[in-house]
């Protein structure tokens, strides 16, 4: 079946867009969910496509998708791999439809501020193109050296800029994406069409499930003629955090917000004193009025204003994560071993989404939850928003399989959305999070599933992943 499978692809992508080899096969079939976060879905990180091809257009892609169909092939679109939560896992004897090829800059209109860009390339390259004509793509998440314009859009990721400037689908002005049965659609690339701006929304964050991006425009900004980002410490997470809710309740928008405190190094099983990054941006004197009404705000929280030093060495390491990931993994020899070695504890972070009246007696519920269940939280955290609630934790080494750590985080994300919350607003649902997909849609489960069988009637993408 392989063999014939491979035979076909080629004949309609042509000879180098097709690969069937071991060490493809092994390359391309998983992102960084590694086995410790898994949990119960574990088992299907080992699971194998019969073949990897790697288009260079939408018309690729759409014969490829129409193939799939009529063979009833499940296809599983990948950007880069990097994705935490498993979207880009493949599946037993499908296809693992690759992007890396469809990496062309197709336009950045300074005029317009908007860049249009193949769904393959890496944001890095993308925010390049537009920095030559003095702009800047507004999504900076930490994979911006190694994640893609389509994984970005397709998880409608989260980045440090995303107080400013929204998650990447709020950027989205129109995209090209291909439908399960083939078919190519296009939306106008303007705000607000009368139609097609909605649209664009049935495919983001949709992770690949409904169609596969093929290109997008994207809302670019102007470098900004002042930027001051500045930092408070907080003697404890709760006043930093209601800081934080007044800053924003009083109109001060800053481009960037990041909060939290961390376990004490010392073994002490203290906490590390909070502290609050924030950016501001426009001309000299509204930024000026921004840092004097947020450090006033701040003082009265008993916030202490931080060390340049310390936003430098904050600001300069956002991406460091990044390239030690794509040093580690994506330019090593094995990737697939890589991905699988790089945790030897029992570790997850979460991100969840909650009303900001919330966040705090979510916080307490979960502290009490989680030391009941010998799970230790190594970091509480606030990002983007005031409602954008995270959490760093991790679970005992001895004789736990996992299994424990497993319940006890769909435990606090059940209870994020028993109080009127999200579970994710970060990284999207992929492999990890489909189970609990029923529960976050609600009454909307079935009207997802119905939209779902009229843009994928054959069922071929990426089954399994976001929708259960």
């Amino acid at each position: 079946m392989q063999k014939a499978l491979v035979k076909d692809l080629t004949a309609l992508l042509g000879r180098g867009a097709v690969a069937s080899d071991e060490a493809d096969l092994l390359r391309y079939g998983g992102d960084a969910l590694g086995v410790y976060r898994a949990f119960h879905s574990a088992p299907r990180l080992n699971e194998r496509a019969s073949a990897v091809v790697s288009p260079e257009s939408a018309d690729g892609i759409s014969k490829t998708l129409e193939y799939a169909t009529r063979n009833s092939l499940p296809v599983v679109p990948y950007g880069r791999g990097t994705g935490v939560m498993g979207a880009a896992t493949a599946i037993d004897s499908g296809i693992v439809l690759n992007t890396q090829r469809m990496n062309r800059i197709l336009k950045v209109d300074a005029d317009s501020r908007t860049g249009a860009f193949q769904s393959g390339t890496v944001l890095e390259n993308a925010h390049r193109a537009l920095a030559a004509n003095r702009l800047r793509l507004g999504h900076d998440p930490w994979s911006r050296p190694i994640a893609t314009i389509g994984g970005a859009i397709s998880t409608n990721g989260v980045g440090y800029t995303a107080s400013g400037h929204g998650a990447m689908g709020d950027q989205v002005l129109g995209l090209r994406v291909v439908l399960g049965d083939g078919e190519i659609v296009e939306t106008r690339a303007v705000p607000e069409a009368l139609f097609g701006s909605s649209l664009n929304h049935v495919f983001i964050g949709t992770e690949g499930s409904l169609g596969v991006i093929a290109e997008a425009t994207v809302q670019a900004f102007r470098v900004p003629v002042t930027w001051e980002m500045l930092c408070f410490d907080f003697p404890e997470f709760d006043s930093g955090f209601e800081a934080i809710n007044e800053v924003y309740g009083q109109g001060l928008r800053p481009t960037v917000m990041d909060y939290g405190d961390e376990l004490a190094s010392d073994g002490s099983g203290g906490r590390e004193t909070a502290t609050l990054y924030l950016a501001f941006e426009g001309s000299e004197k509204r930024v000026d009025a921004y840092v004097s009404d947020t450090t006033a705000i701040c003082s009265r929280h008993d916030g202490r204003r931080g060390s340049e030093a310390h936003v430098r060495r904050y600001w300069t390491n956002r991406h460091a994560s990044a390239l030690r990931y794509k040093r580690n993994v994506l330019e090593s020899e094995g990737p697939d071993d890589a991905r699988k070695s790089r945790s030897a504890y029992r570790m997850d972070y979460l991100h969840v989404a909650l009303p900001v009246s919330k966040v705090l007696e979510y916080r307490r519920k979960c502290e009490r939850l989680l030391s009941n269940e010998g799970v230790e939280v190594r970091e509480w955290s606030v990002w983007g928003r005031p409602e954008f609630f995270s959490f760093l934790i991790s679970g005992s080494e001895n004789g736990d399989d996992g299994a424990n750590l497993g319940r006890t985080v769909d435990r606090v994300l059940t209870l994020a959305q028993s109080m009127g919350g999200s579970m994710e607003y970060c990284h999207g649902v992929g492999l990890k999070l489909a189970h609990l997909m029923e529960a976050e849609l609600g009454t909307g489960m079935s009207a997802a599933h119905r939209i779902k069988r009229a843009l994928d009637p054959a069922g071929i993408l990426n089954p399994g992943k976001a929708w259960g």
